[in-house]
């Protein structure tokens, strides 16, 4: 999928949500927009070159809620939230994986590293027994099924 495309996709979901009532204090989507400076950073810590259309979508919408899927923002925006450098870096950090989306359950969606260079392919995280499966074919097409829904 091209960005022009996933982009039609998430301007449709607003447009159709436009209107409705929800509870107080939800929002369908933060915006925690990551600038190249934040990116560089990451890449450079996590020693790692993140997939094009995932650094475009970080910096066009950013981390946070995006909808019904959470991503993480590549800094936190109140030094308290995870982000990929605290997820990524710490005890929990899968070498050769760098997790993108927390499932809910420990697991993650993120991407598979190697040479330095992530995969355009989104695969899941299980983190019982460390298995990796591919889950979408790049990010916007993750983020359309899962943030989105779109196609399920």
């Amino acid at each position: 999928m091209e960005f022009e495309e996933f982009e039609a996709q998430v301007e449709a979901f607003r447009v159709e949500r436009v209107g409705r009532r929800y509870p107080p204090g939800f929002q369908l989507f933060d915006s925690w927009i990551a600038t190249d400076a934040d990116l560089a950073a990451v890449e450079t810590v996590l020693r790692t070159r993140l997939p094009s259309k995932y650094k475009r979508f970080m910096q066009a919408f950013g981390g946070g809620v995006f909808s019904f899927v959470e991503i993480l923002p590549a800094r936190s925006p109140d030094a308290r939230s995870e982000d990929l450098l605290s997820v990524n870096t710490g005890v929990f950090a899968v070498p050769n994986f760098v997790a993108v989306a927390p499932v809910g359950t420990g697991d993650w969606w993120g991407f598979v590293s190697e040479d330095g260079v992530c995969r355009e392919q989104v695969s899941f995280l299980d983190h019982e027994d460390g298995a990796v499966q591919f889950d979408a074919s790049d990010f916007y097409e993750f983020v359309s099924s899962r943030g989105l829904r779109v196609g399920v």
